[in-house]
């Protein structure tokens, strides 16, 4: 059975249309990428130039698994950013394995809601949405301080999934230094 890797990454801000969440030049586990993109107006998610169908859960927001084979290829929104990924054995140099996040059978609605026309966050605080997960009791095990103190997990998580251990966007040291001196 094939793993699922997800494609996700930084917002890019190229235009209007573009990728918000893939792997730039970073390694990815099997050839079943999920693609989440972001979309103002009707344009077409492109895989190595060619149109591939995806869904809209929510004005604005593309997704698809799309079947990659081996080696290299381009995702994009049409007239977007284009994001690089590597499916399988030998990768360039330097690019890493992608972890996604959340694993699994986890779809977009497990995190995400429309709220007031909106897409957003199912519950008030990204907290409350990781914890639907995450076991709340062994949180102060692996941080050094108690659930709610920080007030948006994904101040030092790529909730979408990272080549970084645990999908820390810094070193441990530099996240808590955001709060810490």
């Amino acid at each position: 059975m094939m793993r699922l890797g997800a494609v996700l990454l930084a917002a890019m801000t190229v235009r209007a249309e573009s990728v918000i969440f893939a792997p730039v030049n970073q390694s990815v586990v099997s050839g079943e990428v999920r693609v989440v993109a972001r979309s103002e107006g009707k344009a077409e998610l492109l895989v190595d130039g060619k149109a591939v169908a995806a869904e809209s859960p929510h004005a604005g927001v593309l997704t698809a698994v799309v079947k990659l084979g081996p080696g290299g290829h381009e995702i994009a929104v049409e007239g977007g950013a284009t994001v690089k990924v590597h499916v399988g054995e030998g990768a360039p140099a330097g690019w890493l394995k992608f972890r996604e996040h959340p694993p699994g059978g986890a779809t977009c609605t497990t995190c995400h809601a429309v709220k007031n026309g909106e897409w957003a966050f199912a519950k008030a605080s990204l907290v409350g949405v990781c914890f639907a997960c995450h076991d709340k009791a062994a949180f102060p095990k692996t941080h050094t301080h108690e659930p709610g103190i920080v007030p948006d997990c994904q101040l030092c998580h790529s909730p979408h999934g990272s080549v970084a251990v645990k999908h820390l966007k810094m070193t441990k040291e530099a996240a808590c230094k955001l709060c810490h001196n």
